[in-house]
């Protein structure tokens, strides 16, 4: 265990604690329109508030950029980012899962009682074009059956196009954030109704969950406050393997 016990603590808005704790999330809109906010946020609200062992993630980054800050962290499984990455980064997100089933059997629970595991996806859109075929039966997989194994989807798209979120997929995703888009058939294709071309460019964004739909207002982190938490973290496990 860490030497500190205790998390670093901090503020976060509380939309993104919201998000953390739904089954599988699809954030989608045009590019600038905000989804790594949103994702940062997330993550953020996460790492303030547990520990590496309540809070797990994988990481898929094919661009290699807006995730790869977060890949030296102790709640980090894998990071994916070179060609291949991504479908060994899913089956791996699969293993916990059967893992976790198994337990449930043994112990008679229906879902399990340990921490959480999030699979970030930075950009759906360079998965389906690029590795359609062995991606796509994966994430359907553990969206359908990752919700009693607390493992959670969390992607997102510039490119809100039905041949980036197929039925297939999005009918997995209980939970949706549409940012931004440049025309109403993108806003159908995200959340199934025209109104997302309307959002101001950047901070808005329609959040559909089983409770309904709701427009919020999605808060910037600050760049230093996403800084301090992360070095807090990368310390600890640097104290750790010490």
């Amino acid at each position: 265990m860490f030497k500190r016990k205790h998390t670093p603590g901090g503020q976060r808005p509380v939309i993104y604690g919201d998000i953390a704790k739904q089954t599988h999330v699809l954030i989608a809109g045009k590019t600038g329109a905000g989804k790594s906010v949103v994702i940062n946020g997330v993550i953020y609200s996460l790492l303030i508030e547990r520990f590496p062992e309540q809070a797990q993630f994988i990481f898929i980054d094919p661009k290699r950029v807006e995730l790869s800050q977060y890949k030296n962290l102790p709640h980090c499984i894998m990071y994916a980012s070179e060609p291949g990455e991504p479908e060994k980064a899913l089956r791996t997100a699969l293993y916990y899962i059967e893992c976790r089933y198994k337990t449930m059997q043994k112990t008679g629970l229906k879902k399990y009682n340990g921490g959480d595991i999030y699979v970030i996806i930075d950009e759906l859109a360079d998965l389906m074009t690029t590795a359609r075929k062995t991606v796509l039966p994966l994430l359907q997989r553990i969206a359908q059956i990752g919700r009693a194994a607390k493992v959670h989807i969390i992607a997102a798209t510039q490119c809100p196009l039905s041949s980036i979120i197929p039925t297939e997929i999005k009918v997995n995703f209980d939970t949706i954030i549409g940012l931004k888009t440049a025309t109403k058939q993108h806003s159908r294709n995200i959340i199934g109704l025209p109104g997302c071309e309307t959002l101001p460019p950047y901070g808005y964004g329609y959040y559909i969950t089983p409770s309904g739909l709701t427009l919020e207002k999605l808060t910037m982190i600050q760049e230093n406050n996403l800084k301090s938490v992360v070095q807090y973290w990368t310390s600890r496990k640097r104290l750790k393997t010490a």
